[in-house]
């Protein structure tokens, strides 16, 4: 009974059938037109062409039917057919995809959309039920036989569209059923009305989904009800239908932008935030997009959903999937969402009816039971692993996965022991920030982020003699040799717990500290260093310009090494590759030769901060993560020096001072400085005053016999940057806050410091180590080769000022006069030398 279908599918060009193992190329022309570029149709201009060309073929242009009433057709060379039809008034508008000025993935993006993975992507539908193609059938045969081509056998010829006698009965069988439907009822019998009723499983924003009252059987008629209440029900059934009606056009209007849509109130008055209108109001679409309730609407999804569909319609609906994704993240381990959203100081009505949904989603959703694995399947899942790293809260292994059958880091945190400690926001930061920033590598905006690929939870740990552990890292060995765990033969740990695992892409070099310790004299080149500083720097400003973020503990060894080589060109034969990032104005061009084509990604979330809203206020414990990095401004100025991106700023300098010394951080290259003892006793003065409580908050702990110990880290650390950098001409807040200035003048500067011991121990110090004159042969060598490039020390001490309000910041970095050289040129020779260079380009910047 299809054939006729099929005879019209098959005069239509052929487009191959897309599946799991199809490389980028197959997706190419969908993912430009996602990212909107090259004036490429969107994914749904295809369909739209498909459906033009099905109508040309049912209706030529030269033999219309008058009874259809429609214009004369145009040529669909020059524009879209227009019909009167108010459907059709938004045809020309762009979409979003359209609209975002987005990097195109030209290459194949490893294990995420742009190349499909087998079960992940893209799935085989069930097959239609009987009714549905009985539907179809009918709505085909009026379709035809109400058509030019019914009895017309030279139109039919020349379309190739002639049916056989067997295929007319069958349309004709169908044609005449069509209101078969309606003749089994009689005049006074009515059809039962059909209740909705949505169910959702599986993901922590069911309950959410639950509260928007959109079923049909909340509504519960009784035999005794009055007229009064049967009205009350008929308008609550319609409240619900529109309302569904509501939900549907934030899922499917992105095909239409500029249309508006009337929202009910709610009976709550809360269970929607956009509900809360007046009745004769419209919402536009746009609002929808921008309030707080879309992501909301979208929590109820899945993590596979929110990866792999919804993010995929539009840029504005991966953001929303992304802000989606970290909520269900945070209440997975059982955090708020508000840990990632700012927080305004106006009492918007969105903002208040989305905590509702919040509250309710975080209540009514066990966080065991969210995401949780079974011990086996995890073993099945990854049959092999190594131990990487470990810190405060987690340990990092290398694990195979067999179901992608390669490599990939697996962390693990001990949630119950991290909640016990107070610090469960830890966890919620580390995985709603890396589903953040995740979302932005995935989609060729910043590649400079480690990529989670997914979140799932165990009641037990990994087991030390098969996961490995600091003394035994590979008690398997260092590689998967292909054989699986022997379930049977491993016993269960005997301990539960809750243990969340985060799955991320396995940067094969490790972090950058480390990795600088094992070159050849553990230093890199100084244009290696300007390729890494400009990564490192643009990672930090994508980070802060779309999210706000500031990450507060920046170091080489948050930063990660991953291979820019592709691993189907033999080493030996690889050509150069080519990083191209647009920022503003100006394309910066990141030439590495093989040997050193390295992506510097940004991780480790833990302590990162996303409230905008918090910049200005003092500074807390949370701000004072690696006490060797804390900006002198926080020991100088304590309780009033304020959060911000000073600390990430600072931190990005004490990188750059890395990069080009080599061997190891600072703290290791003075190991030896230590604070003088007068010096000592002055701050300690002052730090254990009102003044500076912050600091005796963080120098001051309790030992195992609950007795009073000093931590003398913060001392020697301002010491040696005093050391390193020298005494700043300029004493910022000096009148006002002037006490530890006071303490370095009367200690180790002259005239005042004249007689104190402490001024010789500073001399003697700054001698070897001062980064302008400093003998060590370390520093030495840093200061040549800082100096030997064009603005390169002006940058490091202007991101090492001691003043917050004059530090570079990344951006500033960016567009330093260091990183002048990388500027691409119209007429650039380096260009057209490039022509056989693999080039990656991030131009979501680029104006």
């Amino acid at each position: 009974t299809l054939q006729p279908l099929r005879r019209i599918k098959n005069a239509l060009p052929h487009r191959p059938r897309l599946s799991s193992g199809d490389d980028v190329g197959s997706t190419r022309d969908f993912m430009e037109s996602l990212h909107g570029v090259m004036g490429s149709p969107s994914p749904f201009g295809v369909a739209r062409s498909l459906r033009d060309k099905c109508s040309r073929a049912l209706h030529p242009p030269d033999q219309l039917r008058s009874s259809f009433g429609r214009p004369p057709r145009q040529s669909f060379d020059s524009k879209t057919c227009q019909s009167p039809h108010p459907r059709n008034i938004l045809a020309h508008h762009q979409t979003p995809s359209q609209l975002c000025m987005e990097t195109p993935i030209t290459k194949p993006v490893e294990n995420w959309g742009s190349k499909p993975i087998a079960g992940k992507d893209w799935g085989e539908s069930s097959q239609c039920c009987d009714m549905t193609i009985d539907a179809c059938n009918q709505i085909f045969a009026t379709s035809w036989c109400t058509s030019d081509f019914h009895d017309n056998e030279g139109l039919c010829s020349e379309y190739g569209l002639a049916m056989s006698l067997e295929d007319e009965a069958s349309l004709w069988e169908h044609y005449n059923s069509r209101d078969d439907s309606c003749v089994k009822f009689g005049v006074d019998e009515v059809q039962p009305q059909t209740r909705i009723r949505y169910h959702r499983h599986g993901s922590v924003g069911a309950t959410a989904f639950a509260h928007l009252h959109i079923d049909d059987d909340d509504v519960k008629a009784t035999s005794s009800s009055s007229q009064h209440q049967n009205e009350e029900m008929k308008r609550a059934k319609k409240l619900r239908k529109m309302r569904r009606m509501t939900l549907f056009a934030a899922a499917s209007g992105f095909l239409q932008p500029s249309r508006r849509f009337r929202l009910s109130i709610s009976p709550s008055k809360k269970a929607l935030s956009l509900a809360c209108v007046e009745e004769d109001d419209e919402v536009s679409f746009e609002r929808i997009m921008e309030c707080q309730a879309f992501s909301g609407i979208l929590s109820f999804l899945s993590e596979g959903e929110l990866l792999h569909k919804a993010s995929l319609v539009s840029s504005a609906w991966a953001d929303a999937s992304a802000e989606a994704l970290g909520n269900l993240m945070l209440i997975s381990v059982g955090c708020s969402p508000s840990l990632i959203s700012d927080s305004h100081d106006d009492e918007s009505s969105d903002v208040e009816d989305n905590d509702d949904l919040k509250v309710a989603a975080k209540n009514t959703a066990p966080k065991e039971n969210s995401m949780q694995k079974k011990w086996t399947d995890v073993l099945n899942s990854f049959p092999w692993a190594n131990f990487l790293s470990d810190g405060a809260f987690k340990r990092v292994y290398k694990v195979w996965n067999e179901a992608l059958s390669s490599y990939e880091a697996i962390s693990v945190m001990d949630v119950d022991a991290i909640e016990a400690s107070g610090n469960l926001n830890c966890v919620g930061a580390e995985l709603a920030v890396s589903q953040l920033l995740s979302s932005v590598a995935r989609r060729n905006i910043c590649p400079n982020f480690v990529i989670t690929r997914g979140v799932f939870t165990c009641k037990h740990e990994p087991l030390s003699s098969q996961w490995g552990y600091k003394e035994n890292a590979a008690p398997r060995g260092t590689s998967y040799d292909g054989r699986g765990s022997q379930v049977g033969l491993i016993p269960e740990p005997g301990i539960c717990a809750n243990y969340q695992y985060i799955r991320m892409e396995l940067c094969q070099h490790g972090d950058m500290e480390e990795f600088i310790r094992k070159l050849p004299n553990a230093t890199l080149s100084p244009n290696v260093c300007r390729n890494l500083l400009f990564q490192m720097a643009f990672s930090l400003h994508v980070a802060s310009d779309r999210f706000g973020l500031k990450h507060y503990d920046v170091k080489l060894l948050n930063f990660f090494l991953q291979s820019a080589l592709d691993p189907s060109i033999a080493a030996d034969s690889h050509p150069n590759v080519v990083l191209r990032y647009g920022v503003g104005s100006h394309v910066f061009r990141l030439r590495m030769d093989p040997n050193n084509a390295h992506i510097a990604k940004l991780a480790d979330y833990g302590t990162s901060v996303l409230r905008s809203n918090a910049d200005g206020q003092p500074v807390s414990l949370g701000q004072f993560t690696t006490l060797e990095n804390t900006p002198p401004d926080y020991l100088i100025l304590g309780n009033a020096s304020e959060q911000g991106i000073g600390h990430d700023c600072f931190g990005l300098g004490l990188c750059m001072l890395h990069l080009f010394t080599g061997h190891g951080p600072y703290e290791e290259i003075l190991d030896e400085v230590v604070c003088p003892t007068n010096f000592k006793a002055k701050l300690r003065k002052i730090w254990k005053s009102a003044s500076h409580d912050v600091i005796r908050s963080v120098m001051l702990y309790d030992n195992e016999d609950g007795q009073e110990v000093e931590d003398d880290t913060l001392y020697n650390t301002l010491y040696r940057f005093l050391v390193l950098f020298g005494v700043p001409q300029r004493r910022f807040l000096s009148r006002k806050h002037g006490k530890v200035w006071r303490a370095i003048d009367a200690t180790l500067l002259p005239p005042k410091a004249n007689g104190c011991p402490d001024m010789a121990v500073f001399i003697r110090d700054q001698e070897r180590f001062s980064l302008s004159k400093g003998s060590d042969g370390r520093i030495a060598n840093a200061r040549r080769r800082l100096e030997g490039m064009d603005g390169a020390m002006e940058l490091l001490l202007s991101l090492v000022s001691f003043d917050p309000k004059k530090r570079a910041t990344p951006l500033d970095v960016i567009n330093s006069r260091f990183m002048s050289v990388l500027i691409e040129g119209d007429d650039d020779d380096a260009v057209i030398d490039c022509e056989g260079d693999i080039v990656k380009s991030y131009t979501a910047y680029q104006t």
